[in-house]
């Protein structure tokens, strides 16, 4: 392979990495990529590198041939306006992994579509990629589907989409907001992302003004990648494997962790309120309660790490009011590893069955 083709692979690796990972948050800082160039040492990489940026240009400006929306992209869109993070507005694209191909069609919010041949009301759904639906095309696929049958779904979730930026759309854009709504937290990420030093803008690659010529150009994406990681941006290029997340949860001070979920869950409550909304509130395990058996090669439940997470779960979330019901997922004792998506880190969503909260946390 030649040197100039080595390195646009390298590129686009980094790209569809940086794409499909969700980070956790700056607690886990060890995630990040960090470069830290000083005045003098930054010039003199620039100077060794700047005729390589200028070959990759034009290699990209007179050979890489236009791409719309009409193919398939290489990674999911997505992009942060400084309050939450969302995909690309009333657009209709898809994005194929490995084998895989997955239709995306959203709404002026970039909330995404997925509708019933015969339903007509729709019901609002907010949170990360597990709740999106990273492995699905239709509404049936979706884990949602079994408590919602007669109702399309409009999905306003992203990657790296935190609990407090649902928050945010809510209270900017009430005005489109339904009585009822589903707001769904993913344990695996959000867990994390309820700390004040979660900062969203340093794991999404892309501004929310970037994704309608990203669409139309996707080669870009690859070079706004590469400026920012010359720029000393942070994001993630890698997760952790399940062993390290599960050191990373026991590690972490579990009065913080509660204290951080218990005021988020208050300042959910009290935009419920203000709102005057019904929440069903849907809270999925995370993926690494389960350890990898080599031997058979299937995912086995870590049941002690099991149970600190469900003490952890049912200590936060407490709802009096009525306005917020509590939904928690089930949790079988072993998954076959094609049970998670294609970067597994989310469980698919066939897998997913819930129940209530006093089933979980009273029984």
């Amino acid at each position: 392979m030649k040197p100039l083709e080595s390195f646009l692979l390298l590129t686009i690796f980094a790209a569809n990495s940086i794409s499909t990972a969700d980070a956790n948050s700056a607690e886990a800082n060890s995630f990040k990529t960090k470069q830290h160039l000083s005045g003098s040492n930054f010039l003199r990489l620039f100077l060794g590198i700047k005729n390589i940026l200028l070959i990759i240009l034009i290699y990209f400006i007179l050979f890489f041939p236009k791409v719309n929306a009409k193919s398939c992209l290489s990674f999911l869109p997505y992009g942060y306006n400084e309050s939450y993070v969302h995909l690309p507005q009333s657009a209709s694209f898809c994005v194929k992994q490995k084998k895989t191909i997955n239709k995306y069609q959203t709404d002026n919010y970039g909330g995404r579509i997925l509708n019933h041949e015969f339903a007509y009301n729709k019901i609002q759904i907010f949170g990360d990629s597990q709740v999106l639906g990273l492995d699905i095309d239709k509404i049936e696929e979706h884990y949602l589907n079994t408590l919602y049958k007669k109702n399309n779904f409009v999905i306003y979730a992203a990657p790296n989409n935190g609990p407090y930026e649902v928050i945010n759309f809510l209270n900017q854009n009430k005005k489109i907001l339904q009585k009822k709504i589903v707001i769904a937290f993913n344990f695996s990420t959000d867990v994390y992302r309820v700390s004040n030093s979660w900062e969203p803008k340093n794991f999404v690659v892309l501004k929310d003004y970037e994704l309608d010529e990203i669409l139309e150009h996707p080669f870009k994406y690859r070079l706004i990648v590469f400026k920012n990681l010359l720029l000393n941006k942070n994001f993630t290029l890698s997760r952790y494997n399940n062993e390290k997340m599960q050191k990373l949860f026991l590690n972490s001070s579990q009065d913080i962790l509660y204290k951080n979920l218990t005021q988020y869950f208050k300042e959910l409550s009290g935009t419920a309120n203000k709102l005057d909304l019904e929440i069903d509130f849907i809270i999925t395990h995370p993926y690494w309660v389960y350890s990898l058996d080599k031997k058979n090669n299937k995912l086995l439940l870590n049941k002690e790490l099991n149970n600190k997470v469900e003490k952890l779960i049912c200590n936060s979330f407490q709802s009096k009011k009525k306005k917020i019901k509590i939904l928690i997922s089930k949790v079988p004792e072993i998954l076959e590893l094609n049970e998670l998506t294609i970067d597994k880190r989310h469980l698919k969503s066939k897998k997913i069955k819930l129940k209530k909260y006093d089933k979980l946390c009273y029984d």
